[in-house]
C-alpha cells in the first residue's frame, strides 16, 4: 500500500518593502508568491516582527492574503495607507499578538484552508500593523508544502 507524505520546503524570503518599520494602523503588501511551476498542495507563511517601543491598544498584526489567477488582477482590499473601508474584502489569515517590546514574534500561517483547500496561482500577503506602534524589524518567510508518494 501506497503511503503519501507531506514534504515541507526550506524556508525561502518573501519580499515585504516597508514592513520592517510599518507605522501603526499601516497596510503593506508583499511580493507575489508564484505558485505555478511547483503546484504546492500549501503555502505556510512565517510572519516575524517586533517593536522597541510598548505595544499599546490590540496589539498585534493582522496577516491577510490576497490571491490573483493570472498576477495582475488582484482580490480587492487595501494594500497600503490607512483606510479602512474595503478591508473587509480581504482574506484573513490570522493574527500575530504582539505583547512585548523585548521578543521577536513568530506565526506560521497556512493558506489553503482558506482558499476553501485550494492554493491560487498567485499569493500576496497584506499586513496591517494594528499595534499601537511602529514596527522595528520585520520579516516573511515561505515554505511551499508537497505530497510524495512511498
Amino acid at each position: 500500500m501506497s503511503t503519501v507524505k507531506q514534504v515541507a520546503a526550506s524556508l525561502a524570503s518573501l519580499t515585504v518593502t516597508g514592513l520592517s518599520t510599518l507605522a501603526s494602523a499601516t497596510y503593506v503588501t508583499s511580493a507575489a508568491k508564484d505558485n505555478t511551476s511547483n503546484q504546492p498542495i500549501d503555502v505556510v507563511f512565517v510572519v516575524e516582527a517586533a517593536t522597541t517601543n510598548t505595544p499599546s491598544g490590540n496589539k498585534r498584526l493582522l496577516v491577510f492574503a490576497q490571491a490573483s489567477y493570472d498576477n495582475s488582477n488582484w482580490q480587492s482590499g487595501p494594500g497600503s495607507g490607512t483606510t479602512t473601508t474595503d478591508e473587509p474584502d480581504l482574506t484573513l489569515l490570522g493574527v500575530l499578538p504582539i505583547n512585548t517590546s523585548t521578543t521577536t514574534h513568530r506565526k506560521a500561517f497556512p493558506i489553503a484552508e482558506v482558499f476553501a483547500g485550494v492554493v491560487p496561482p498567485f499569493v500576496r500577503l497584506v499586513i496591517k500593523n494594528d499595534l499601537g506602534v511602529a514596527l522595528t524589524s520585520a520579516a516573511v518567510n515561505t515554505s511551499e508544502i508537497s505530497a510524495t508518494v512511498a
